[in-house]
């Protein structure tokens, strides 16, 4: 007989990851516009890194969502890649990667398509989800552009990419939310609180704007727009940080 879990269990086990994700936030950073860093334990988790001035090295796993130029950075990449560094990239760009960044062994860059889902480690994988631009061609659909859900002991983040509000967007389940606000070439900062409206994760931070594109008050603009019920955070400073 399948044993039930008490009412009072189920919310401790709820306000436990609660707690978990409040002490995991402390460990997201963003350097400047999209360029984010996530470290849990041991493992260091970077997505596009751009603009990094010194040399890091601490990378343990690189997820590049697309080739524009603020999203794959080569000389950024040399400043946290280490040996034993694994890079995620959309199918047919590994060669790319290894030639401007200098990676000599190809094995260690992983190609993937929409729709996959990868294990990494025993408590990490990963989900990709299209990112494309609805009604616009900076990112169109068929270029089979990247957004990621990384899950490490079961909190879920989603790192949006450049995408507008599409229905694969709509339909991502996460307990944090890192999501694309600048307009232009991703969504505009109110669709982006509609989007974190529906999906509702425990957790929204704004980011693609304050540099390359979108005004640096777009993130206060955004957070006024969702609901109270889920908290947010800007990461994104004025100037890049270090990471």
């Amino acid at each position: 007989k399948k044993r039930r879990r008490s009412k009072k269990s189920l919310v401790y086990i709820k306000e436990s990851k609660l707690y978990y994700i409040g002490k995991f936030m402390e460990n997201i950073k963003i350097n400047t516009h999209s360029s984010i860093k996530i470290k849990e334990g041991e493992k260091i988790f970077y997505f596009d890194p751009y603009e990094i001035k010194w040399k890091i090295n601490d990378a343990d796993y690189i997820f590049i969502t697309h080739d524009h130029y603020d999203h794959l950075d080569p000389k950024s990449i040399q400043k946290v890649i280490k040996d034993n560094t694994k890079i995620i990239c959309p199918k047919g760009f590994a060669k790319i990667i290894s030639q401007d960044s200098g990676i000599r062994d190809i094995s260690r860059i992983i190609e993937v398509e929409p729709n996959q889902e990868v294990k990494l480690d025993e408590n990490i994988y990963f989900e990709t989800i299209p990112a494309y631009n609805i009604d616009k061609n900076f990112h169109k659909r068929e270029y089979n552009y990247l957004g990621f859900v990384l899950c490490v002991n079961d909190i879920r983040y989603y790192i949006a990419g450049d995408t507008d509000m599409t229905e694969e967007a709509m339909k991502v389940k996460c307990d944090i939310a890192l999501v694309p606000i600048g307009g232009t070439y991703t969504m505009t900062y109110d669709e982006a609180a509609k989007l974190i409206n529906h999906i509702r994760p425990k957790v929204a931070i704004p980011t693609h704007y304050g540099s390359v594109v979108g005004e640096y008050n777009l993130g206060k603009k955004f957070i006024e727009l969702v609901d109270k019920n889920i908290e947010t955070k800007e990461l994104v400073d004025k100037e890049p940080n270090l990471l």
